[in-house]
């Protein structure tokens, strides 16, 4: 039976279930003990954080030794260094594009850029010292990297913009607010990115910036 390996698996109760009804023997990794998706697959093991250094050999020894095929990141963070790592964890396939396409779109700031120069409609959006005198409040000041709607705020006019641009923390830019239904696409595609079929949804409600109904 294929062995896939889930990292970050979090929460993720419902895809280590999916995978586990078709078949698959499910191995959930992640550096929580706690992670309810740990408890849901047929093994678990607990390995360091992404941004430890011992982190791809915990993920190499667990290729080795369970015989992984398949690794199935969770979580957006580990797509830059799991897609530089494919090497190490061979022979399981990474399921992820390359590493610059990860790079580019884990930054919503380039990720933006690509998709105007693709005529992708995308929200507008600034670096802070780009943002134009004519831009609409209100605005939202965003991290460049991140998820889970963290570091996320709501400039009423530029004398806020100018705060929150000082206060938050982490590398940021500025995204005008769209209004409307929000909704999501749930994109299903093969190893070499053919789009097999596309599931948009309503978004009704999240939890920690993602859909869960």
């Amino acid at each position: 039976m294929t062995v896939v390996l889930f990292t970050c698996a979090g929460q993720r109760v419902d895809i280590v279930r999916a995978f586990r009804a078709a078949g698959a023997v499910t191995l959930a990794a992640d550096a929580d003990t706690l992670a309810p998706a740990l408890y849901h697959a047929d093994r678990r093991a607990i390995v360091p954080r992404i941004a430890d250094p011992g982190y791809v050999a915990a993920l190499t020894e667990l290729v080795r030794e369970h015989g992984v095929r398949l690794v199935v990141p969770l979580n957006d963070l580990d797509h830059p260094v799991l897609s530089l790592a494919r090497s190490e964890l061979e022979p399981a396939v990474v399921l992820l594009p390359d590493a610059d396409v990860c790079d580019r779109m884990s930054d919503k700031l380039e990720a933006h850029r690509f998709f105007v120069t693709q005529e992708i409609a995308s929200p507008r959006s600034w670096a802070p010292e780009d943002v134009p005198d004519d831009a609409r409040y209100p605005l939202l000041v965003k991290a460049r990297q991140g998820f889970g709607s963290r570091h996320i705020f709501e400039a009423a006019d530029s004398e806020q913009l100018d705060f929150f641009l000082r206060y938050t923390t982490v590398s940021s830019f500025v995204q005008e607010r769209c209004l409307g239904e929000e909704f999501s696409i749930d994109v299903f595609c093969d190893l070499e990115g053919l789009c097999l079929n596309a599931i948009p949804r309503t978004m009704l409600q999240s939890k920690g910036g993602e859909s869960i109904k």
